[in-house]
């Protein structure tokens, strides 16, 4: 085959990728201008679905990370994780920032997904989320986070 040919290729099917990519991130991450008013109303709305459970992970005033037990050996019948959610506010800037991730792709493209949601202030690798771990955890509260400055972090699976 012919070298240009090849290097056609590779380059064709290296901007296909990133249109994928560009197009998953475009549709997965949502931006707002919100007062903290309202964005108050849209973490408690969410975190009522959770009432009665305690995040999987726990961050304290010095971002010491505490992790929950694992969820008991019956919990592993529940059905899986379908989509990663995260639910970020910058209150200085005012900006609520929504991210519905698919569980395939966070489990295929793990750094790709720590790119998508860098707005939220989530970082998959400090609190060391991992397909695998969520897998286990199942659907539920994984992180809820109020930092000194406003700024709060919920993160849960679906």
């Amino acid at each position: 085959m012919n070298p240009s040919r090849i290097a056609l290729a590779i380059a064709l099917a290296g901007l296909l990728g990133f249109s994928i990519f560009g197009s998953l991130v475009y549709r997965a991450v949502s931006v707002e201008e919100v007062s903290s008013s309202e964005a108050l109303t849209r973490f408690a709305a969410v975190r009522k679905k959770f009432a009665d459970q305690a995040p999987m992970l726990e961050v304290d005033a010095s971002g010491r990370i505490t992790r929950s037990a694992a969820p008991p050996a019956a919990a592993s019948v529940v059905p899986g994780v379908r989509r990663l959610e995260v639910l970020g506010y910058r209150a200085a800037e005012e900006r609520l920032v929504v991210a519905h991730v698919p569980f395939w792709f966070f489990a295929l493209k793990g750094p790709a997904v720590q790119f998508a949601v860098r707005d939220t202030g989530l970082d998959l690798d400090r609190l060391g989320l991992t397909a695998d771990n969520l897998s286990r955890h199942g659907p539920g509260l994984l992180l809820d986070e109020v930092r000194p400055n406003g700024d709060r972090l919920l993160v849960w699976a679906q």
